[in-house]
């Protein structure tokens, strides 16, 4: 992890008049070193608990943000696992990420080099495979994501253990239709471009990702909804050279991203 920067007060959340609270909306804990001080960063966190056997640099960063921002701290003397979380002998009280909304102006003022990347979900049920694409959105340069208001796995505490903490780092826009939300990205200039298993569909390395895309992924059990399929200007797949036909989404999903980072970053 980068050393922080004490020279600069850490980056303030949005406005509140841009955002809404999270589908999970009120206080969770917060479990992991990543997890907590990004959501200090943010300035998410309202108390902060930490064992007496932890140490070093992440612990240390946590701890001055956290005396930067006046949270609460207190030493315990040990965590168990709660829940199926493992502590890493740190957890916080924790707002949840912020939803944002106003997704035109957003992308409006995002700079055209390298080309924008938003990446949409399309009802994604299982938490995990969510924080996992989060995690991987941001190593890609992801400018947002897009996610439904309805079936459609809600930002939880799960979701940003799982994510390592880049919930509270990407963009996160909820809109209540992905289809209207596809038209007015297309207003402003971006490619709709859908990953399926399907024939017919184009290999992924023959798609020239160095455009304004919006990249469409789908839930777990049926994919891109026919709608958005058909909707998409592009349709690509990942060959598969198994017995199996289809990858876990948020493997998938890393590969699409990295692909269009390269072609993006020229790396």
């Amino acid at each position: 992890m980068k050393p922080l920067r004490t020279g600069k007060p850490p980056r303030p959340a949005p406005p509140a008049t841009e955002t809404t609270p999270g589908s999970s909306s009120g206080l969770f804990h917060l479990y992991g070193r990543k997890p907590v001080i990004e959501a200090l960063k943010l300035r998410r966190v309202r108390s902060v608990e930490v064992s007496a056997s932890a140490h070093g640099r992440i612990i240390s960063d946590i701890l001055q943000l956290a005396g930067e921002q006046r949270v609460p701290v207190s030493r315990v003397e040990s965590f168990a696992e709660e829940e199926g979380h493992t502590t890493q002998g740190v957890r916080a009280l924790s707002d949840p990420p912020l939803l944002r909304q106003d997704l035109r102006h957003f992308v409006q003022g995002l700079p055209d080099s390298p080309p924008p990347l938003l990446l949409m979900l399309d009802g994604l049920n299982d938490p995990h495979n969510f924080g996992a694409i989060l995690r991987t959105a941001d190593g890609a340069g992801v400018s947002a994501v897009i996610i439904r208001e309805r079936r459609q796995a809600p930002v939880t505490d799960v979701v940003v253990k799982a994510s390592a903490g880049a919930a509270y780092a990407v963009p996160i826009f909820q809109v209540p239709n992905l289809s209207q939300a596809l038209r007015l990205l297309a207003d402003e200039g971006f490619w709709s471009v859908a990953a399926v298993a399907e024939p017919g569909a184009k290999p992924y390395r023959e798609y020239r990702w160095n455009f304004k895309i919006v990249l469409i992924v789908g839930s777990e059990g049926s994919g891109v909804s026919d709608l958005l399929r058909r909707t998409a200007d592009e349709r690509v797949a990942i060959p598969m050279h198994g017995t199996l036909d289809s990858l876990n989404v948020s493997v998938a999903t890393g590969i699409l991203l990295f692909e269009a980072a390269a072609h993006r970053f020229g790396c």
